[in-house]
């Protein structure tokens, strides 16, 4: 059962649900506002795509990389049964069993196939489109913990796979969606959306940090390995990085929460949710 939050979240769950979804329906429409001519006039015509280039791409290599270590190291860690539970590395035992494997399985089917639907609303080519699937990434990260986070990252390889946009910057891709998952999952104390506090660390971590994080971490692998998937570092930060953030938040902001409030009840009743299939070993 959720915890009471004090008082003031409520207020602070309002004020910053309108602020990511101004964002995000802000970034989306000025975005579509210019789409049509950037690879004429190149990412600066898009406000965001001049925001991100003002800072410079040593700034956002720089910021990009923190990014990238630390998710990859967080990435590694979760695999091999370890993570950060009250300040400490503790380990952690989780279950995978048929019922485990089925779960990522399943959130593997449904993300991927959500994301094939729209693979042919093509942004940037062989790189990214829309995805309003990715609505589903923290709410399958809340609901189903680390195996959820693993079926995010196979499902949106998938999706590359069946969309024609396989290559090497998906491995960015797939630990970049495990990420849109695992944000929330850490960060959140209260997956029920039942309470106000609920409510604005969905906000905070599951829509504005993890679309942050997962749009820089990719970006970064794409600058890196520009030899390799030929994406300039001027469309990597001042087109894609921005544009995967939007993609990410638009369709988060307004419906994640409702979504989550939904299944919350049944995943939990069924013990399903990955507190009740997930123990952790802390020596004392």
């Amino acid at each position: 059962m959720s915890e009471a939050a004090p008082g003031y979240y409520k207020p602070l769950a309002v004020i910053i649900g309108i602020i990511a979804i101004a964002l995000s329906i802000w970034g989306s429409a000025t975005f579509a506002a210019v789409s049509g001519i950037i690879w004429k006039k190149g990412p600066a015509v898009w406000s965001w795509g001049a925001a991100f280039l003002s800072l410079g791409f040593d700034f956002w290599r720089i910021v990009g990389g923190i990014f990238w270590v630390v998710g990859t190291a967080l990435f590694i860690m979760e695999l091999a049964g370890y993570t950060i539970r009250k300040g400490r590395i503790v380990k952690q035992v989780i279950k995978w069993d048929s019922i485990d494997i089925a779960i990522a399985a399943l959130v593997a089917a449904i993300y991927g196939g959500g994301l094939v639907a729209t693979a042919g609303l093509i942004v940037i080519p062989g790189f990214t489109w829309i995805r309003p699937a990715n609505m589903l990434s923290p709410v399958f990260g809340i609901l189903f913990g680390i195996p959820g986070c693993v079926g995010l990252a196979f499902g949106n390889l998938i999706a590359d796979a069946l969309g024609g946009f396989l290559g090497f910057g998906s491995i960015g891709g797939f630990v970049g969606n495990f990420i849109l998952g695992y944000v929330p999952y850490k960060l959140m104390r209260d997956h029920s959306l039942r309470t106000s506090r609920s409510v604005f660390d969905f906000y905070l971590w599951g829509v504005l940090v993890g679309s942050v994080w997962c749009s820089l971490y990719i970006s970064w692998w794409l600058d890196m390995a520009k030899a390799i998937v030929g994406l300039p570092p001027l469309f990597v930060w001042g087109w894609f990085a921005p544009f995967v953030i939007v993609n990410n938040a638009i369709v988060t902001a307004i419906v994640g929460p409702a979504l989550a409030y939904v299944l919350y009840p049944p995943v939990k009743r069924w013990g399903l949710h990955w507190s009740d299939r997930t123990t952790f070993i802390e020596k004392s």
